[in-house]
């Protein structure tokens, strides 16, 4: 005789079905297994740093290209003064200042990662946001900064024009809309928090844009400085 299954027998063999899943996933890719244990990762990377400093490199002379694209309609509008600046310091820790001159400006980070090449200021919020963070990149020696990235409206104390919590329309008419691929990057190592840069790399500054949760504006949730050392 045939013995009924029961809901709580299919509630068992569908936990025992999901519980196999996982653990094939887990076995065939070892990064959805890290995915798992650590659900708040780095609000940013190396990736994002090194993109944005290979762009600034890639700009050899005032012929090559210009980090501004902007639209006829809109550049009676454009602050054209901004254009002509380049941004090498973020909370005045300026790119190429030393480990030395870091501590001395920021005293020491709360944390440090990458073998010394990456600290942090600040502590991530108890949701897995970065809001309050301040973040310095050093070279590969871990000697000298390469770029600076701030999450935290007060740390912006250099005239750029922009803060964080502006809308991405002051963004572009300050600086105006970068339309060439390369002047975009997504954050590889946090794509569950915010995610896209815009980069304007003849001037050595970029934003992160992410959606407010209420409003659903698109705001200026990070800016990232990367200038010439």
């Amino acid at each position: 005789m045939r013995r009924k299954i029961t809901n709580k027998m299919r509630f068992t063999l569908n936990s025992l079905k999901i519980i196999l899943v996982l653990i094939t996933l887990i076995t065939i890719n070892p990064s959805f297994s890290a995915a798992i244990e650590q659900p708040n990762r780095p609000a940013s990377s190396f990736t994002v740093i090194n993109y944005a400093r290979n762009l600034l490199l890639s700009i050899v002379d005032g012929n090559f290209r210009g980090s501004w694209v902007i639209d006829p309609e809109k550049r009676d509008k454009i602050k054209l003064s901004n254009q002509e600046k380049s941004f090498d310091s973020l909370s005045n820790i300026k790119i190429g200042s030393s480990s030395r001159d870091v501590k001395k400006l920021l005293n020491t980070p709360q944390e440090i990662r990458s073998n010394g090449k990456l600290w942090i200021y600040g502590i991530p919020g108890s949701d897995g946001t970065y809001k309050d963070l301040l973040e310095v990149f050093f070279d590969e020696k871990a000697e000298h900064v390469i770029g600076v990235i701030s999450f935290n409206k007060k740390n912006i104390i250099e005239k750029i024009g922009l803060n964080i919590g502006d809308s991405i329309d002051k963004m572009i008419t300050i600086y105006g809309e970068p339309i060439d691929e390369k002047d975009f990057i997504e954050d590889p190592d946090n794509k569950d928090y915010l995610g896209l840069y815009y980069l304007y790399p003849r001037s050595g500054i970029g934003f992160l844009l992410g959606q407010d949760k209420t409003t659903k504006n698109l705001l200026v949730q990070g800016v990232l400085v990367f200038g010439k050392q």
